[in-house]
């Protein structure tokens, strides 16, 4: 049986890879000898050395123990390795954190993953590992990424492109999607829908019926999940959401800028009497237009945000927002990476939604329906 040369999967990986399956699909029992490195040197038409390494990756899964004299075979439970150790050796501690963007050099980037990769690298690091960040670009060959930094685990913060998902599951390597759900892979994510109902229904409660919503872009699934929750709201109190109230951004500033400047320019009857914005960073560009062409917040028109950003707290007042905690997000992140190297996690395909809540910093007015601009 030759290897698949066509495929940008290392030999060495594509080895291990079926071994680990047969020995998850009980081919091999425990205590069973399995094949030498001369009988699997021939049966994958590979060289010795390829053959050693793939062996060693079972061997540092805990799945395999070498015994002189006799061979490698599959490690009983007892014998198996509890797990790694609490600091490692610098090429075996590595984390990859893959994104599409690089977000730590983009100055005008979105803020929120800036504030995810910080609390990756606090929490990964106090714990001995080394978190590598990488931007990884469409058409990027993302087997070739692993080969490089050669990863104990991977974590993909955000929408990434499918092949990059197919890629990660493909390595064999334990690995999580967090903030965007893949069927493929356990994700972790902020329970974008609850959340945004939550927002709505803020600001219905408090007797708007004009509600402006600035979606980030609008094939995110962040952006879908987000209108989602609010459409669920609007269909339970029976208020039809118009189209006209709906304004896309970018998830920046300059984006919620822009969108606030559409709202003034609508007719008296038509403008909105609040304001949603589908992340902070749109929602205190739009604090700065208002405030611009004096009006009061929430005196004039009410405003909500989403993700609890302190980016520009030096700046201007806080907003009232939706929390989508970042740290349990981080801390569940951990715990199940932790597990599935230790071997006390499964391998799943899971999704764990992280509760979002209300924060309110009283930038929502509660108004009678006369109040409303007719």
């Amino acid at each position: 049986m030759g290897m698949d040369k066509q495929t940008k999967m290392p030999l060495y990986r594509q080895i291990y890879t079926a071994l680990r399956g047969e020995i998850d699909n009980g081919a091999y029992r425990n205590g069973d000898r399995i094949p030498s490195e001369k009988e699997l040197t021939g049966r994958f038409q590979v060289e010795r050395n390829t053959v050693r390494k793939a062996l060693q990756m079972l061997v540092d899964d805990g799945l395999v123990v070498k015994v002189p004299g006799y061979g490698t075979k599959v490690a009983s439970p007892g014998e198996a390795r509890p797990g790694p150790p609490a600091r490692l050796p610098a090429i075996q501690s590595n984390i990859l954190l893959a994104t599409t963007e690089n977000y730590l050099q983009d100055s005008d980037g979105e803020y929120f993953h800036v504030r995810l990769i910080q609390s990756f690298e606090r929490i990964f690091s106090k714990a001995g590992y080394n978190l590598l960040f990488k931007s990884v670009e469409k058409g990027t060959d993302f087997l070739e990424v692993i080969h490089q930094t050669h990863p104990m685990a991977i974590i993909l913060d955000s929408y990434n492109q499918e092949t990059v998902y197919q890629e990660a599951v493909q390595s064999g390597i334990p690995c999580v999607s967090v903030n965007h759900y893949t069927p493929l892979i356990t994700s972790v994510v902020s329970n974008n829908f609850d959340g945004a109902y939550q927002a709505a229904k803020l600001l219905t409660d408090a007797g708007h019926r004009k509600i402006a919503y600035i979606t980030g872009k609008r094939n995110y699934q962040t952006s879908i999940e987000r209108l989602s929750g609010v459409q669920r709201l609007y269909m339970q109190i029976g208020m039809p959401l118009d189209p006209k109230y709906i304004f896309t951004g970018n998830w920046q500033f300059p984006s919620g800028a822009e969108a606030a400047e559409q709202i003034l320019a609508m007719p008296a009857s038509d403008r909105p009497t609040a304001v949603f914005a589908f992340n902070d960073d749109m929602s205190f560009g739009c604090l700065s237009c208002f405030e611009k062409h004096g009006l009061s917040v929430p005196g004039d028109i009410s405003l909500v945000g989403f993700d609890k950003s302190d980016r520009f707290q030096s700046i201007f007042r806080p907003i009232t927002t939706v929390d989508v905690n970042i740290d349990a997000i981080v801390e569940y992140t951990y715990w199940y990476l932790s597990g599935r190297l230790a071997g006390s996690a499964p391998k799943t395909n899971a999704r764990i939604d992280i509760d979002a809540a209300i924060v309110d910093n009283g930038t929502v007015r509660v108004i009678r329906p006369e109040q409303e601009i007719k």
